[in-house]
């Protein structure tokens, strides 16, 4: 009897977790514009081979430090944790000397000895695959003054690693160095056979009448320099207005062409650096600007040490040595940020729709086909309700948040959102559930099968009790 009734109560534990948890959708290959990329420089990531340390010193910020693929090799879970989906290496070219940013290419050819050979690159590219994950190269081009036939150098090395590596994409830097004519022909050479080979291009001072132009020379994406700095600016400091980057975001949503957003790079210095100069406590500010940036159209690109907080001035001090210490709380959000973004196609695919901006609290709506995301960041100094009409929604909806489990039902003809200072939340629109009334039932259910069970076991012991 009480074998029976445990049974019983297993199947209604289970019938509760079924009503409670819906099953995932099938996994799709990933498309580029739901990545996540995570962008390091090799020599000041992570030392995993002692044997290739040379000449490193890393009390000097302008020497080597001892970064090599065997480093990021060991560092591949760490990245995984926080759903990184592409890894993008530095230049991993031979140097002239002291180039230890990978940028003074000497030979396109050959990768440098402090990173490590051909066959270790490829064990990278191997444990990267093996987690799902991408990983792409910068290819820094060259002053045409500085390197001898420098058109056919970067073309023909370009498909030596191609073809001798499994590495998944290129991003092309300082492309203005090389004509339109140029990077028309390169594009087309490197995908004649491999549609997903990943072509992406940067230049530091990329105008957005030049994102236009490049956008017809045959890249899969392009930084999104222009977004930079009203980005950075915007989030660094309290109830500054954000309409001016709504707006700048709206009118790139129509380009032909994926972009790539980013707060930090080896060419700015760090942003948190920025925030401490304006009086902004970095912890919740880095919250709030990277729910920004994992919630709007462009693929987010997160420089090493942000999740660690790094600081720093100028180059070379705004890439030291990379420290794993990092604040679990910090390193977990980035994960979950990564897990709503690449759940949500209207994250990666979807429109944006501006709601609601006042003095930094902000409220933007992303839709694709039947699913509807709602981002609300609060980059004030206050509580701030905002009340969002039905008609810019629609009715018999609620807004269930991601990160912080919140719950908002309609009440008269709005959607009343409440969020506190420095703050933010992450909603999913969906159909008005009501109360769960087969959830209810399972529990009842449950405790009165438990309490039988209880019952039984007490008559049966009191039956064995001699008289």
């Amino acid at each position: 009897m009480i074998k029976k009734i445990i049974g019983i109560i297993l199947c209604a534990q289970l019938l509760l977790v079924h009503s409670t948890f819906v099953r995932a959708d099938q996994v799709e290959e990933r498309s580029w514009d739901n990545e996540i990329i995570y962008s390091l420089m090799i020599d000041r990531f992570s030392d995993g081979d002692s044997t290739n340390n040379i000449d490193i010193n890393r009390r000097d910020p302008l020497s080597f430090h001892g970064g090599d693929f065997r480093g990021i090799i060991d560092r591949l879970d760490y990245l995984q944790k926080m759903n990184f989906t592409v890894i993008q290496l530095s230049s991993i070219f031979a140097n002239r000397e002291g180039g230890f940013h990978g940028e003074w290419v000497k030979d396109y050819f050959q990768p440098d000895p402090h990173f490590g050979t051909v066959d270790e690159l490829n064990e990278l590219v191997d444990e990267v695959h093996k987690r799902n994950m991408k990983i792409i190269i910068e290819f820094p081009i060259m002053p045409k003054e500085e390197y001898s036939d420098l058109e056919d150098a970067v073309l023909n090395s370009a498909k030596w690693w191609k073809e001798n590596t499994s590495i998944d994409g290129f991003k092309m830097m300082n492309i203005s160095e090389l004509s339109l004519e140029f990077w028309k022909l390169f594009n087309k050479e490197l995908n004649v056979n491999e549609e997903s080979f990943f072509i992406s291009a940067a230049d530091q001072n990329l105008t957005a009448d030049e994102l236009s132009l490049y956008a017809d020379a045959g890249f899969d994406s392009l930084v999104n320099v222009p977004l930079n700095e009203p980005l950075r600016y915007a989030f660094a400091k309290l109830d500054r207005p954000l309409e001016d980057l709504m707006s700048l975001e709206q009118q790139e949503n129509s380009y032909p062409i994926m972009l790539e957003a980013f707060l930090d790079n080896q060419y700015l210095k760090r942003y948190t650096r920025e925030m401490i100069e304006q009086e902004t406590y970095p912890g919740s500010a880095w919250k709030r600007v990277l729910t920004y940036l994992y919630t709007q159209p462009n693929i987010p690109v997160i420089y090493y040490g942000t999740e660690t907080g790094m600081d720093g001035s100028s180059a070379p001090d705004n890439t030291p040595l990379m420290s794993f210490q990092a604040n679990q709380e910090m390193l977990d959000f980035v994960s979950k940020l990564g897990e709503v973004r690449q759940s949500q196609k209207a994250l990666t695919k979807g429109t944006l729709e501006l709601l609601y901006e006042k003095d930094g609290m902000i409220v933007f709506k992303r839709e694709y086909e039947s699913d509807t995301v709602l981002v609300a960041i609060n980059n004030t100094t206050e509580d701030q309700m905002v009340r969002i009409p039905k008609n810019q929604l629609a009715n018999d909806k609620e807004l269930r948040g991601f990160l912080e489990d919140n719950l908002i039902r309609s009440s008269d003809k709005e959607y009343p959102i409440f969020v506190e200072r420095e703050r933010m939340e992450i909603f999913k629109v969906v159909d008005e559930t009501g109360y769960n009334l087969f959830f209810i039932l399972a529990i009842f259910i449950v405790f009165i099968l438990f309490g039988l069970f209880l019952y039984v076991a007490w008559k049966r012991g009191k039956n064995r009790i001699p008289e």
